[in-house]
């Protein structure tokens, strides 16, 4: 019986799509003119759903139509067919009108590689307001995008994103680590103190303890305020304390 019901509750995703194109047609066309004068009363009329309603059908099956359409592997199709419904398909719908379909194909596709199934309306519309013009219909640059406005979030609380691609994850980690010198670090320190000492926090531990090594931070009295690393002994370098052994081991 669960599975006859939940058969049932499935087709309704794909309904969406299949009346926003229909629709479609229908107004295109003026399939309702032998009973209605106007798209607007046949909507009301023959299927009790508002003007604004079917116009927001009809401009979303588009993109639905792309998604379900595309081949990304990875067994991204599977989460797609599974995971997409109207209130994400609609959160795509600004960008796809601003620019074009095939832009928020990427964008997309760029969410579901780190988050998986755990995509919701909220994260697409977010991701869809925080990406920069510049990447706007690039592959590379819009999942470049994506895994900055995921990261934001995971500093301010949002949890651990969970990186869906081994591949992604290692080409992160080399461009960070050409990225992430001295300069950089002391530039940033200045810009703003607090949150690059956090940054750069986290940052140590996930690397210590993907190392094997324990790592703690110790404050330096009299210098909280001053534009140096948590842990700071006054060399410029952090203080790494913790079980010998386990440094040894690393």
């Amino acid at each position: 019986m669960l599975l006859k019901c939940e058969s049932a509750i499935e087709n309704l995703r794909f309904a969406f799509w299949a009346a926003g194109k229909a629709l479609q047609v229908v107004r295109d066309a003026r399939l309702y003119r032998e009973h209605f004068e106007t798209f607007e009363e046949y909507t009301q009329t023959r299927w009790d759903i508002t003007p604004q309603y079917a116009g927001k059908l009809i401009r979303t099956w588009r993109v639905v139509d792309a998604l379900f359409q595309a081949k990304p592997g990875g067994g991204l199709e599977t989460i797609v067919s599974k995971k997409l419904g109207y209130g994400q398909a609609w959160e795509l719908v600004p960008l796809a009108e601003e620019h074009s379909v095939q832009a928020a194909v990427y964008l997309y596709l760029g969410l579901l590689k780190v988050k998986g199934a755990g995509v919701t309306a909220a994260l697409v519309q977010g991701a869809v307001q925080a990406l920069p013009e510049a990447a706007v219909g690039h592959k590379a640059k819009t999942e470049e995008a994506v895994f900055a406005y995921l990261s934001s979030l995971e500093e301010g609380g949002g949890g651990a994103v969970p990186v869906a691609d081994p591949a992604k994850a290692v080409r992160a980690i080399t461009k960070a680590a050409r990225a992430l010198n001295m300069d950089t670090v002391h530039a940033a320190l200045e810009h703003d103190p607090k949150r690059t000492r956090t940054a750069v926090k986290a940052l140590i531990e996930a690397l210590s303890s993907a190392s094997g090594m324990q790592v703690t931070f110790a404050e330096v009295e009299g210098k909280s305020d001053a534009p140096a690393l948590e842990g700071d002994l006054g060399d410029g370098e952090p203080d790494v304390v913790g079980d010998p052994s386990a440094t040894s081991a690393a």
